[in-house]
């Protein structure tokens, strides 16, 4: 696999569009791609890319939405109806970099259930995001909350507060560094799964997690009798976190839980970052996440 694979038309076995500026007429925008699926974003002079995502709608119709950087180049865009132009407008307004966009479109098995297939497209998401960052050793610039660190970003419309490029000296926290990405290693049950340093799973009781350091994080949630992966999550908090999921209904199952803290000086993108990674090895192996994954637990 060569260092800009992630730019192929064959990337991950996915049968990728050609590249398109993002500045093509919309009726052109992602050629005729009515389906759902994936999508990617590069900058138009380099070999990288800024943006990962997907869409249960026309991919072309979400990536009409992403248009929302180019309609101004003094008001940056809102937050919504796609959470990635505000940062898309901030790089362009910082560095005068504009972008090129590739889709694939991603068919579900007839008769699948149409919210396991949401779920699953959201896995391969995560999939397409771990293994741009094994390929590139960083992250997407735009995804996991990453934002250019001399800007603040938009909030939604209803807000009415757009975002715009800080004071001179004032930094972004969410422009740090990318958590170095997690290697494949093990199963999701070992202490030492995707090379962390696990807690041995503990089922919940209120003292179990009363003992729990409020520390940031990643943790797992495995069925205690088969020790079935049913969660992966992040948190700044693990205490209190961890203490939520325990009133949470498990479908009647009786679940454990296992954590690995991270320094308190961790960035909320890292977090998600790490989370990432652990479904997306999951999904490596599965072609599909854990049980509870993506329903709001």
């Amino acid at each position: 696999m060569g260092v800009t694979s992630f730019l192929e038309t064959d990337w991950c076995d996915l049968d990728w569009s050609p590249w398109v500026p993002l500045d093509t007429p919309p009726h052109e925008l992602a050629m005729t791609l009515s389906e759902p699926g994936v999508y990617r974003i590069k900058p138009l002079d380099k070999e990288c890319l800024v943006y990962i995502g997907q869409t249960g709608r026309a991919l072309r119709q979400r990536l009409r939405e992403l248009r929302e950087y180019r309609k101004s180049t003094e008001l940056m865009p809102y937050n919504d109806p796609h959470t990635a132009a505000p940062s898309l407008w901030a790089w362009r307004d910082a560095t005068g970099m504009d972008f090129a966009c590739s889709a694939a479109p991603v068919s579900p098995d007839s008769g699948k259930d149409p919210a396991l297939v949401k779920r699953e497209r959201e896995g391969l998401e995560c999939y397409l995001l771990w293994q741009y960052r094994l390929e590139f050793r960083a992250s997407t610039l735009c995804n996991f909350g990453r934002f250019h660190p001399n800007y603040l970003k938009s909030r939604d419309k209803n807000s009415k507060k757009r975002g715009g490029r800080l004071p001179d000296g004032a930094i972004n926290p969410a422009g740090g560094a990318s958590f170095p990405p997690l290697r494949l290693h093990g199963n999701p049950t070992d202490r030492d799964w995707m090379t962390l340093s696990w807690t041995d799973p503990r089922v919940f009781d209120d003292q179990k997690t009363a003992n729990v350091p409020a520390k940031p994080g990643v943790y797992k949630i495995l069925d205690a009798a088969t020790g079935e992966l049913c969660y992966i999550g992040q948190t700044k908090t693990m205490r209190s976190r961890l203490a939520t999921h325990g009133q949470k209904s498990w479908e009647g199952r009786e679940v454990a839980f296992a954590y690995c803290l991270q320094p308190g000086t961790v960035l909320p993108h890292q977090l998600k970052e790490l989370e990432n990674d652990l479904i997306a090895a999951f999904y490596a192996a599965t072609k599909t996440v854990p049980r509870f994954q993506f329903l709001g637990h």
